[in-house]
């Protein structure tokens, strides 16, 4: 079983965590629960979790502080889920910088984590089968130890180890790394079609490399390739990298079509310094999810662009579920267009971009359920499991979102034409208790719960009139009754109607009557 630590500082709410869903039959133990950060940080050392399930504001240690401890020791193997309260998401986005990828707002719902377990579980699940793959098929004792060092520092005994494959001269000459990653399909889960895969991707490596010494291909996962480049003087080293990298692309394209990126690294002095020049290719990488996917990125010439943090999502967000409540799929468009633009020219982090769009499908799914509380069905159909098949790239993302708003539009729309007999009955009622006080369409909203925009169309469409025309009429129908049933004063009718100003009353009395109070009494119409 995989294991689960809970951090909240209150103890209702690690309740919950604990029992809000079945975590065995999930294939997870609860290893256990800690108060703040500080125990957190203890208890990683004794369990090991592997999800880690934190509140952000806390005392001692709080959640960001958590999340930044194990990023800094090296346990970048934790996924972090981090839960706020209402308003807090600008403060949770800086756990955004240490790749925590998952966020929940309190109070959490059963489906939502539900979800990012299940999807965790995936990639946990895909850890251990790239595991196990590597057991049983293990590679050369060269292509172990090249491996380590991309990940580790050099040491004296492993230049050694290299010394007796390769000499002392190659060994202190550039190098560089190129990284090939696929995606992810279902092919690669079944055993014979990753074999397939990985045989293709082989022999369309080799094709390039074949006859070239000093190159060495390293089948760092299921999905993840690295080329180790030695480059022999300081003239050519841009040019083979270069001339390798396109070769090796024009081959994956006429083998796999698509589904796959490459990121070239920063030459370095030295096999000792390989690990830069492999940290570069990955970064490199990162940028596909701009450039699109079955692209060739140089980090040389993305160096000097770097990811931004900063977004002002309540904003964007707003303007998000405005337009979807208000039924207007061509503004829905152009939002979400104007946003993504944003993301693009400010080189927003893509993890926050995919945040962001996540954030929206749980709110939007939230309208839709207070809409129409039998709307499970839709719900489990449009969620952030979807998501996660449309994440590569901004583009991929950008056109799901929009299909999501749309669907959403058009689901929103059966349910209130459904309902608007219904709601027509409740708005005649509030009104004709309210009309001689100052009400707004804002607060009658309030009251059906409809979104303004939206109701302002129904009230034109079933009365013929706008809101405030309407409650004038009322107003001044109840005004020539009582002028006539009663030896009240105009000023005084004009009060007990809701019209603070005497002469907006005499506006629309001749407005709607065609002449001035007095002259309507003594008329005797």
């Amino acid at each position: 079983m995989y294991k689960v630590l809970l951090v909240d500082d209150e103890p209702m709410a690690l309740e919950c965590l604990k029992y809000i869903l079945d975590w065995a039959k999930l294939g997870f133990s609860v290893c256990g629960t800690c108060g703040n950060g500080k125990e957190a940080v203890d208890a990683i050392g004794i369990y090991e979790p592997d999800i880690i399930i934190t509140d952000i504001k806390m005392p001692v240690m709080d959640g960001i502080d958590l999340v930044r401890y194990a990023f800094e020791q090296g346990k970048r193997n934790i996924k972090f889920i981090v839960v706020s309260g209402y308003g807090e998401f600008e403060y949770a986005k800086k756990a955004m910088q240490y790749d925590v990828r998952y966020y929940l707002q309190k109070p959490i719902l059963q489906e939502d984590i539900y979800e990012i377990i299940v999807e965790i579980k995936k990639q946990l699940n895909q850890v251990l089968r790239n595991k196990e793959s590597e057991k049983m098929d293990q590679k050369a004792a060269l292509d172990g130890v090249l491996g380590n060092l991309l990940q580790e520092s050099d040491s004296k005994g492993t230049f050694e180890y290299l010394k007796s494959f390769l000499d002392v001269d190659t060994l202190n000459m550039g190098w560089n790394c190129l990284v090939i990653e696929l995606e992810s399909s279902d092919q690669m889960d079944i055993n014979d079609g990753f074999k397939e895969i990985r045989l293709k991707v082989i022999n369309a490596i080799d094709e390039v490399i074949k006859g070239n010494s000093g190159v060495f291909v390293l089948e760092h996962s299921q999905n993840t390739f690295v080329i180790l480049v030695s480059l022999k003087n300081e003239e050519s080293q841009k040019s083979k990298i270069k001339y390798m990298a396109e070769r090796i692309y024009q081959n994956f394209v006429s083998v796999f079509l698509s589904g796959f990126t490459i990121g070239v690294g920063e030459n370095v002095l030295g096999i000792n310094n390989i690990k830069n020049a492999y940290t570069t290719a990955v970064a490199a990488l990162d940028y596909r999810f701009y450039r699109g996917v079955d692209c060739l990125v140089f980090y040389n010439e993305i160096k000097e662009k770097t990811f931004n943090f900063e977004f002002n999502d309540l904003f964007m967000s707003s303007k998000v579920l405005d337009a979807v409540q208000e039924l207007d799929s061509n503004k829905i468009k152009n939002i979400i267009d104007t946003t993504f633009e944003y993301f693009k020219i400010h080189i927003i982090d893509p993890d926050i971009v995919i945040m962001f769009t996540s954030n929206m499908i749980c709110k939007i799914n939230n309208l839709i359920y207070q809409a129409d509380d039998k709307a499970k069905g839709f719900i489990d159909n449009h969620t952030i499991r979807e998501l996660n098949d449309n994440e590569r790239t901004m583009e991929e993302l950008k056109k799901f979102f929009e299909g999501f708003c749309t669907d959403c539009c058009e689901y929103l729309k059966k349910v209130r034409y459904k309902d608007s007999e219904s709601n027509v009955v409740k708005i005649e009622a509030f009104i004709k208790e309210n009309y001689k006080r100052n009400i707004t369409i804002r607060e009658l909203a309030e009251n059906v719960y409809m979104h303004p925009a939206y109701l302002g169309q129904l009230f034109i469409r079933k009365f013929g009139v706008g809101f405030n025309e309407y409650i004038h009429k009322l107003r001044i129908e109840e005004a020539k009754r009582l002028m006539k049933a009663t030896n009240l004063k105009s000023n005084e009718i004009a009060e007990g109607l809701g019209y603070c100003n005497y002469n907006s009353f005499l506006q629309q009395f001749d407005k709607y009557v065609g002449m001035k109070p007095t002259k309507f009494r003594n008329s005797g119409v």
